[in-house]
């Protein structure tokens, strides 16, 4: 069986390939073409990422799509330092740069809370219960009383070390856990995040991708968009202004780059006050996203494999998509690793896909035994073509010695043909006239050469043999045997 049939697709493996065959041409993740996206199925909890700057947004991706390929949490995390820059778009040699990069991430931290977050306050906080505004109890001011302070509060990443060309990574258990677990998750495209060049609209997409299913996020505080990047002058500038200058592009570039549709509206959450202080967006996914496939599969290569190997309508998609809390990616890959097995076994499947979707459905699965059985027939297969062609080397030896000896015999026949020629030549005419006459008189073969030159023998002399190609041939040949008798006589006589 070739590797080829089992290697079983994943992400990291997809990544891995497409990273071999970009890097040297030199092209950036975010060149790639849609349909060999990259992603993995991102849990909720991580939009709550507030003060990152961009490249250090492209480092946790980067970092948490390896830690999501792993399904037991392990204690480090090591790839190539280019492989993980390529996952994250960072083509800077600045070392200094992504050192500070590095630290950015380290001192940034996340809040995990148990209970379901229904709202935030200005600084990013995400609270447990907290007042609507104008109930009693809710503050009038920007920021919203926190009730209940309870939380953990994880740092993003943990030991970093890049060392010989690798880079090995820790991230706390907790959120590894968080991080392999699909459910209350929204799938994230790298390809998509790698091509934004605003902090805000990157930290925007982040924080509003969970509700495209929705459609509509809740009514934000204006102040949480503010601070998603950090600390910066946006933070504190005129609502016209932070329209102007960093909503309004983020917005535009959202919806030029991404693989969703977004608008917005405001509005003064505060009873009595004018000043716009809350923000809520309106999005869709735009049509044909392959994202919306692929989130559904947890992996666009997964998708890509079932629509270009096994070719699923959309309405198998579909079907896949409703049955998606019994049909896990390991069901999935179950099928599809029992769809080829039975291809291979020869038997006569007219349809692949329809084939792949009974196997599904019917939780069909390749046994260990049949397994071993196509082990060792294969192995015997190896084995006869093994067999085979030891007998085939064998043989083209053996042709090859004989070709060997012939074109060696023709050689010296050749050779001994040139020096009896040259014989001839140099001896005296009564020695040539001997053997013409020798010739003419005994040798049957002579004889043909002379009819085909429409000759008599009488008109053959020693003068004009040689001047005939054909009974010159045939006589320089017969002029060689007689040297070859001489030798053999004068051999005996001594």
């Amino acid at each position: 069986m070739s590797s080829s049939v089992q290697r079983r697709v994943t992400p990291l493996q997809f990544a891995l390939d497409l990273f071999v065959e970009m890097a040297p041409a030199q092209r950036s993740i975010d060149e790639t073409s849609p349909d060999k996206d990259i992603g993995y199925q991102k849990n909720r909890v991580f939009a709550r990422i507030i003060g990152l700057g961009l490249s250090a947004r492209r480092f946790v991706d980067a970092a948490y799509f390896i830690v999501a390929q792993e399904p037991e949490v392990q204690e480090t995390y090591d790839v190539t330092l280019s492989f993980f820059k390529w996952l994250m778009r960072y083509d800077s040699r600045n070392k200094k740069h992504f050192s500070s990069v590095i630290r950015s991430v380290k001192s940034s931290m996340l809040e995990v809370m148990s209970a379901p977050v229904v709202s935030v306050d200005s600084k990013g906080r995400l609270l447990e219960d907290s007042p609507e505004a104008g109930e009693e109890g809710a503050s009038t001011d920007d920021e919203v009383i926190v009730q209940n302070e309870d939380g953990d509060w994880l740092e993003l990443i943990g030991r970093v070390s890049v060392h010989n060309g690798r880079i090995r990574f820790r991230v706390p258990v907790e959120l590894q856990r968080l991080i392999k677990d699909p459910e209350n998750s929204y799938w994230t495209s790298l390809l998509i995040t790698s091509r934004f060049t605003l902090i805000y609209a990157r930290g925007i997409y982040d924080h509003v991708l969970p509700s495209v299913p929705n459609g509509l996020t809740d009514w934000l505080p204006l102040d949480l968009i503010r601070n998603l990047p950090g600390k910066s002058w946006a933070n504190n500038a005129e609502f016209k202004y932070f329209k102007r200058d960093y909503l309004e592009p983020a917005v535009s570039q959202i919806n030029e780059l991404s693989d969703i549709e977004l608008s917005y509206e405001t509005r003064a959450g505060t009873p009595g006050s004018r000043k716009k202080d809350q923000i809520r967006f309106r999005l869709k996914r735009k049509e044909g996203a392959l994202a919306s496939k692929a989130a559904m599969l947890n992996s666009v290569a997964l998708f890509k494999l079932l629509q270009d190997e096994f070719g699923l309508s959309d309405k198998q998609f579909e079907k896949i998509a409703e049955n998606r809390a019994v049909w896990t990616d390991e069901r999935i890959q179950q099928a599809i690793d029992y769809t080829r097995w039975t291809i291979r076994q020869g038997t006569k499947v007219k349809r692949a896909s329809a084939y792949l979707m009974r196997a599904l459905s019917d939780n069909y699965r390749v046994s260990d035994a049949d397994k071993q059985v196509e082990l060792i027939q294969s192995q015997m297969v190896q084995a006869t073509k093994t067999e085979e062609g030891s007998k085939s080397e064998r043989q083209k030896a053996v042709e090859a010695s004989l070709a060997a000896a012939n074109a060696a015999a023709d050689k010296r026949r050749q050779d001994e043909i040139h020096e009896a020629r040259e014989f001839f030549e140099g001896a005296d005419k009564k020695i040539r006239e001997d053997l013409v006459r020798r010739f003419v008189a005994t040798s049957t073969m002579g004889l043909r050469a002379i009819e085909r030159q429409a000759l008599k023998p009488a008109s053959v002399t020693e003068a004009n043999i040689l001047a005939l190609p054909d009974v010159a041939n045939t006589f320089s040949a017969y002029v060689a045997g007689e040297i070859r008798k001489s030798a053999r006589t004068r051999a005996r006589a001594a």
